[in-house]
This record gives C-alpha cells, sequence and structure tokens, in this order.
C-alpha cells in the first residue's frame, strides 16, 4: 500500500504592502499544482510577509516547529522559487536546506531549479555521504546569489532614493508629535514634507516657556493641565497577515519631565533636519520653517543642543555649546565676581587671579591672553582688581531713568496685559474643558469601582482613580496661577523700579557666576567687553535704548533716559 506523501506550502511576501497586489494567492495556487505532480497532499499553507534577506527569519522558524511537531510525516517544502526561500546567499540557503534534510524534508521550487537527491553509486545498491548529491547544485548557487545579488540591487534603489529624499529635506519617516507628515507633487513628482499638527500650539507653547526659563515641571504642569497628551498608536496582531486584527493602543499619556526634555532636542521643530541618513549634517527641511524659530529653540536648549546660522545661511547644529565661551573651567570665585565681562581682544570671559611680587605680596587682578595657542592666544591683557571693579560699578551706576520712565512703563505693561489676557482667557477655557473631561473619567471609574468584585479589579481601578484625582488638582491648580491681574503688574512695576534704581547692587550681589550673566541679560543685548565698559558703548537691551528714544520724545510710553556723563578711566 502506497503511503501518502504530505507537503507544506510557504508564501512569502516582504512586507505587507505586497499583500494588497494578490501575491500569496498566486503563490499558493501555484504550490498546490506543485504539490499535484509530486502526488503529495498539502498539509498546511503558511502565508506571511517577511523578509528573506535576514538569516533570523521567525517564518521559517515556524515553518520547522511545525514540522517537527510531525516527525517524519512531512516530506516536501514547497515554495515558489529559491529568492522566496532566502536571499541571504549560498551558504545561508545550504544551512537551511541541510537543516530541513535531516528532518526528511525536501525542498522543492515550483520553478523546477531545484532536483532529487542522486546517488552515483545507487546501481551497486550503496550508499556513502561523498556519493550523494544534487544535479541542479550549481543551478541552486546561482539562484541563490542571484537573489542575494536582486535584493542588493531593491534596497539599494529604494533606501538609496530615500536617503536622496531626506538629504534635499525632504520627509521619509513617521513625523514626530506635534507634526505630521503631508504628500505634495512637485515637476509631477511624488513627495513628502513636514506640516504643523493638530497639537503644534503644545510645543509651540513648550519651547517659549522654556527659552523664558520656566521651571521643566511647570511647564510640564501648564501643558498637561490644558489637555496635551502623547500621539496615540494603534496595536496590531499580526499573525494573520491577510486578516490583521487591532489589539489596542499605546500612547495617550500626560507629559513627563523626560518625555519634554527629549521632544525639546528635536531640531525638526526649528525646521531642520539633522540625522544618519544626511551624515548629521543639518540641512533645512522643505517648504517647513519649523513651528519655532531658531532663536527660541537654542534658547529652550540652553545649549545642550544649538543651531548655529552663519552669514551665508549655512547652518551647524552644534551640542553642549555655550554662546559665552568655556564656562564649565571658570570656577565661581566670590574673589572676582566681575569675570562674566569679556576680554576687549577675544570676548571671552576674564579670568581672575592673584600674582605674586618681588616682595612676595599678592596682587588680585583681572587678566586675559597670554597664551600661545587656544581661544585666548592674544596680547597678554591684565588689571588692578580694585580698578577693574570700580570702573564697572561707575558704568553700572551711571544707567539712569527719566522721571516719566517708569509710568510709561506701567501703562506699557497694563497695555500688554489687555493682550496676555485674551491668551489667559484660552488657556483657562482649555483648562476647564481637561477639568471637565478628567472629572467624567473619573465618574466612569467610580461606577466601574461598584460594579468590580475582583480585589485585584479593585485596586487596579482604585490606582486610576487616584491619578485621575492627582490630574484634576494639579489642573486646578494650574488655571488659578495663570489668571494674571492688574494688582501682579503693579508689584513687577515696583520690583523693576527696585532693579533698575540699583542695576550695580544687584548684579554685585547675584549668588553666583551664572546668576550674574543671567542678570546681565537684562541690560545688555551682549556680553559687554571691559574696553566698552570704559567707552560707555555696550549694547544695550531694548529697555534702555527706549530710554533714549524717550528722552529725544516726550510721547513715548516707555522710554530711558540712558547714561550720565560719561567718566575717565
Amino acid at each position: 500500500m502506497e503511503t501518502t506523501k504530505y507537503a507544506i506550502i510557504d508564501c512569502r511576501v516582504s512586507d505587507p504592502q505586497q499583500l494588497k497586489g494578490g501575491s500569496l494567492e498566486d503563490q499558493e495556487v501555484i504550490g498546490r499544482a506543485t504539490a499535484m505532480r509530486y502526488n503529495a497532499t498539502v498539509a498546511h499553507v503558511f502565508r506571511k510577509p517577511h523578509s528573506a534577506t535576514t538569516t533570523e527569519r521567525d517564518d521559517l522558524d515556524e515553518v520547522i516547529d511545525f514540522i517537527k511537531k510531525y516527525p517524519h510525516q512531512i516530506h516536501y517544502y514547497i515554495f515558489k522559487c529559491i529568492d522566496r526561500f532566502t536571499r541571504a546567499g549560498y551558504p545561508e540557503y545550504e544551512r537551511r536546506k541541510a537543516e530541513l534534510e535531516k528532518l526528511g524534508v525536501q525542498i522543492i521550487d515550483s520553478y523546477g531549479v531545484i532536483q532529487p537527491i542522486q546517488n552515483t553509486l545507487d546501481h551497486l545498491g550503496q550508499k556513502y555521504k561523498w556519493s550523494m548529491y544534487s544535479p541542479s547544485e550549481i543551478a541552486e548557487m546561482i539562484s541563490a546569489y542571484q537573489g542575494k545579488a536582486e535584493a542588493r540591487e531593491i534596497l539599494t534603489r529604494m533606501v538609496g532614493a530615500e536617503i536622496r529624499l531626506v538629504q534635499e529635506g525632504f520627509a521619509v519617516r513617521r513625523a514626530p508629535d506635534g507634526l505630521h507628515n503631508k504628500r505634495i507633487f512637485i515637476n509631477g513628482k511624488d513627495r513628502v514634507i513636514r506640516e504643523a499638527g493638530e497639537k503644534a500650539h503644545y510645543f509651540q507653547k513648550m519651547y517659549e516657556l522654556r527659552a523664558d526659563g520656566i521651571d521643566d515641571t511647570q511647564i510640564v504642569n501648564i501643558l498637561n493641565a490644558t489637555g496635551f497628551k502623547t500621539n496615540i498608536y494603534t496595536r496590531w496582531d499580526r499573525s494573520d497577515p491577510e486578516h490583521p486584527r487591532k489589539i489596542g493602543t499605546r500612547g495617550g499619556k500626560v507629559l513627563t519631565v523626560k518625555q519634554m526634555q527629549r521632544y525639546l532636542l528635536q531640531t525638526e521643530y526649528a525646521g531642520v533636519s539633522c540625522e544618519k541618513w544626511n551624515k548629521h549634517k543639518p540641512v533645512r527641511t522643505q517648504y517647513f520653517d519649523g513651528i519655532v524659530s531658531i532663536d527660541t529653540f537654542n534658547r529652550a536648549n540652553r545649549g545642550k543642543v544649538y543651531i548655529k546660522v552663519s552669514e551665508g545661511d549655512e547652518i551647524e547644529v552644534l551640542y553642549n555649546y555655550s554662546p559665552w565661551g568655556r564656562v564649565k573651567r571658570l570656577r565661581d570665585n566670590p574673589m572676582y565676581p566681575w569675570k562674566c565681562i569679556a576680554c576687549p581682544f577675544c570676548n571671552k570671559s576674564m579670568l581672575g587671579s592673584p600674582s605674586t611680587g618681588k616682595s612676595g605680596a599678592k596682587f588680585h587682578g583681572y587678566h586675559c591672553g597670554g597664551s600661545k595657542s587656544g581661544d585666548r592666544a592674544h596680547e597678554y591683557f591684565r588689571l588692578d582688581k580694585k580698578t577693574f571693579e570700580s570702573n564697572v560699578k561707575n558704568y553700572l551706576d551711571s544707567l539712569k531713568f527719566e522721571d516719566g520712565f517708569l509710568a510709561g512703563l506701567e501703562l506699557h505693561l497694563l497695555s500688554e496685559y489687555r493682550e496676555r489676557e485674551k491668551e489667559v482667557v484660552l488657556e483657562s477655557s482649555a483648562i476647564s474643558r481637561t477639568v471637565s473631561d478628567l472629572k467624567a473619567e473619573l465618574a466612569q471609574k467610580l461606577e466601574a469601582f461598584g460594579f468590580a468584585e475582583s480585589p485585584i479589579t479593585r485596586k487596579m481601578i482604585e490606582q486610576q482613580i487616584a491619578e485621575l484625582d492627582e490630574q484634576i488638582k494639579g489642573a486646578e491648580s494650574q488655571r488659578m496661577e495663570i489668571e494674571v491681574n492688574e494688582k501682579s503688574i503693579r508689584v513687577f512695576v515696583r520690583y523693576a523700579k527696585y532693579v533698575m534704581e540699583h542695576p550695580a547692587e544687584i548684579l554685585t550681589e547675584a549668588c553666583d557666576l551664572q546668576g550674574r550673566r543671567a542678570l546681565l541679560g537684562l541690560f545688555f543685548e551682549q556680553t559687554p567687553t571691559y574696553n566698552e565698559i570704559l567707552n560707555g558703548t555696550p549694547k544695550l537691551t531694548a529697555l534702555f535704548k527706549l530710554s533714549e528714544e524717550f528722552k529725544g520724545n516726550k510721547t513715548q510710553l516707555v522710554t530711558l533716559r540712558g547714561i550720565e556723563p560719561r567718566f575717565k578711566p
């Protein structure tokens, strides 16, 4: 009695997109016809999208596991052609083929390239390992290498085209949270660009608040109170590639400090692409200038990632960059509080240290230069500590304001408050909606808790209720904090008046060098050099420039008188 021979058919495509073309159905029809030629009964048909270019193939391992479940019962393993079996080259083909032969399974391609194993001593009734061979071995080797070469060519064309698009500033990957991809046609060619998404305003707010120096935790609380949630992605079960099944979602979480810090580092929000495919050399994204300016991006990142734009509009991305120079090497020595003033030769922060005279006495002073190489390779410059600090203090004390300046400033701030009031109302409304949604969700959880019988389920719901309660309290607290009123404006004006009337005192009493640098930013557009201090020519901020305008035109609301009569060094 003839034993029934069983075969399995393996239908494979490289990716899920190819499933739409009906390739799996065609491969199954061809495989069944091949099984009929061998008088074999089809025991099972495998249908999966999987790349054959890798040596670690879960789908092929699944086939082998199936064969092992029915030892000595599966005789044939049928696939369309050798490149459907593997594209990893002949060595991998031989390894997989030998693995199946050990299980008593013969591989068959529907194209008929692979021939049955023959024995050169069969006519003598003897068999040795060396006498067994495949007449189609050379043809199989060529086909296996052709499959590998074809895979290389396909990937080179596809990936190479995507790399070129990235280097030109187009998008090929999934858009970052807050942005989305938009398909456009340029000169008849299909291209993808970035565009601001529905959540872009959250990220704009994130950068703006960080650039204004707001604490990270506070920023996170503000954004979460207004309804921020991370992107929601669908999770799929693709065990059946023809009928993928939705099994859940991921994402939709509130913002955390670490997540926000990761968002802030992404240059695409400023319209700059910098990644592996463009060799980490930044390029401007096509038809998209970003949702924040480069200046806002830099101020928000505080030197962690810095986008530098040269005069020729060439851009460069720097890491751990500080426009102040080598800040980390400057120790905060209270003996030299004015090291933050820039050197007149190299614009680097001044250094401070004592020198020893012939008598052995110590002479304290500020200095820079004298090195033969590096950033301070210029003429040695040194000035006595007392003289240096006296000149700086005299200049700061000379900053005076017109009598009407503060009154004008208050009117200006109240006018700005009216504009801000519109934003506050919108922000408060968004928080109110968030609170309402959270309370509705809380009510559902409380109802579910009443029906839950399992202790584990009740504990899980209790934890969710506690988290929702914390979110509600945080949102309501944040709504109270954003309420700016006219009283707050007048309190701020009183503090501003004190700062403006005592600039030297405020700066001198700064707790550390970094704090003093930050306060200098209130008065100067960039760190003044010592020579600019002597000449009275530092670049003042807009606040002080307005004072000069006020002096010439008394109708200006916000003004500043400028500098008192110059002193002589």
